[in-house]
């Protein structure tokens, strides 16, 4: 684990960006634009297996089995603590975390960039957006929770699964055409 990660909490501000860091085999930092609060990167050239890295932990998104599209959210590589669920017939994912916090990813408009995680109680929680022809900072982060309750798992690993999602849908849009 690197040292240039800071903790969330020291985060002054409820607008970030994700950029991203290689060509091959890319990084995705989470950023202030001073500050790096989580890192998404892949295993291999098959992105089958996402890493995500705050500063005092690791986690693991790694697929129940090869046919099956619900992901596991794992502390370190085999804790889970977690699923992404993906529905059948909309572009929405579950999340369901073994703590019992729950949420949403969902695009809330047919063709926007923007994802949004949201949970029945607390609303909105944050915003996930694609800036279009930026290569180097291809997405803004906004964070609508204004107090975080207990059971809500750290932001940063919330918008790294966020992340992954869009990336994943990404791909698979990709490689269908």
């Amino acid at each position: 684990m690197s040292n240039d990660q800071r903790d969330f909490a020291q985060a002054k501000t409820n607008e970030l960006y994700i950029i991203k860091d290689g060509w091959f085999k890319p990084e995705y930092q989470l950023t202030d634009g001073q500050f790096v609060y989580a890192k998404l990167s892949y295993r291999s050239n098959f992105k089958r297996d996402a890493v995500i890295e705050l500063p005092q932990q690791i986690w693991t998104i790694k697929r129940k089995g090869w046919f099956n599209r619900t992901l596991f959210i794992n502390k370190g590589e085999d804790e889970i603590i977690g699923t992404i669920i993906p529905e059948t017939w909309k572009r929405d994912f579950n999340l369901e975390f073994e703590n019992g916090f729950t949420a949403t990813y969902l695009y809330k408009k047919l063709f926007s960039k923007s994802l949004t995680l949201t949970n029945d109680t607390l609303g909105d929680i944050l915003h996930i957006t694609q800036k279009a022809f930026s290569v180097k900072q291809p997405f803004t982060v906004t964070i609508d929770l204004v107090t975080k309750p207990s059971d809500i798992p750290a932001l940063p690993l919330l918008i790294m699964v966020g992340l992954h999602v869009v990336l994943s849908r990404q791909r698979q849009a990709a490689a269908a055409h």
